[in-house]
This record gives C-alpha cells, structure tokens and sequence, in this order.
C-alpha cells in the first residue's frame, strides 16, 4: 500500500510541473544591456504569462521585447518568479483539470533612455 500511495503522489507531483522558458531578446534598435537581478532599477512592470501542455509554448505573446522597446529601456534585469498563486493555477489546470495550462510570473525591472527627436 505505502508503494502505491508513494507512486501516486508522485504522479501527482510530476504533474504539478512544467518547463516553461522566457525569451529575452532585444528588440532592433539602440543597444540594451542585462543588470544584475538585485540591481536597483526605476522601472518595473510584471506579467503572468501562460503556458500550454505543461510549458511547452507561450499561449500569449507577453515577452520582454515588447516592453523594453515600448519603454525605451537600455538596461535591465528579468526575473522569472514562481510565487504561490502561480503553484495554485498549476495545480488546478495540471493536476485536477488536467488542460496542460501554467502560468509564469515576470518581472522586467529597467532603466529609461531619452528618445532622440523624430523617434
């Protein structure tokens, strides 16, 4: 019984996770450069995006390119943050209504550069 009970929550565990990924790339334009997390930016924006069958593609396109050339940022950190209402809504869609759906958290944080004229 003990070795049943173990598989299962495994299964269940497993089931539970996912593999999402963040692109960060710069959009064309003035150069950007990466901070270090703990660096102390003025800008800062966070998301939930979603995921589809456990992580494997984005459902939307909420990705920090558009962001950082919305905003002008030329330096900044992203942070991919796994909070609990994200476990929450894990295990709700992965595990009770098995749809394969995880959100992740982000936090772009990021400083500002004056936009030249006719831009």
């Amino acid at each position: 019984m003990k070795l049943i009970s173990g598989v299962l929550l495994m299964a269940v565990m497993l089931g539970a996770t996912g593999c999402a990924h963040v692109a960060v790339m710069a959009p064309a334009g003035p150069p950007v450069y990466l901070a270090p997390s703990d660096a102390s930016l003025p800008v800062e924006r966070r998301w939930r995006t979603w995921y589809v069958v456990w992580g494997v593609t984005p459902l939307d396109d909420k990705m920090p390119a558009e962001y950082i050339q919305r905003e002008h940022l030329s330096e900044l950190s992203v942070i991919v943050e796994d909070n609990i209402p994200d476990g929450l809504h894990s295990f709700l869609y992965s595990t009770i209504m098995p749809v394969g759906l995880v959100p992740q958290t982000i936090i772009l944080k990021g400083s500002r550069t004056v936009p030249a004229l006719g831009q």
